[in-house]
């Protein structure tokens, strides 16, 4: 399986990262040390984490490298169970 983020922003993906229930951790440390934040459940690349002040102001910091490595995390788990639903029923959840 893959993951790949989209910014909240401008629309930019990331690239894709390969992963299975077995390997977790090279996606998030990746996608985080490329630049990649967050704020809630939304990802931002590292352009748009640039001018995030100049957008919202200095009183909404982006949630930091942490916060985004567990989103994505999050984003992978969700892809496998996804994925095991499929092998289970043999159709894609709606």
């Amino acid at each position: 399986m893959t993951v790949q983020i989209m910014c909240s922003n401008c629309g930019h993906r990331s690239k894709k990262f390969a992963f299975d229930r077995f390997n977790f951790d090279r996606p998030p440390e990746k996608i985080v040390e490329a630049g990649w934040n967050s704020f809630g459940d939304a990802f931002y690349c590292r352009k748009c984490c640039d001018t995030w002040e100049d957008r919202n102001g200095k009183d909404r910091p982006l949630w930091g490298k942490a916060h985004t490595r567990e989103r994505v995390y999050q984003v992978m788990i969700g892809g496998i169970l996804d994925w095991l639903e499929y092998q289970e029923k043999g159709e894609w959840p709606m």
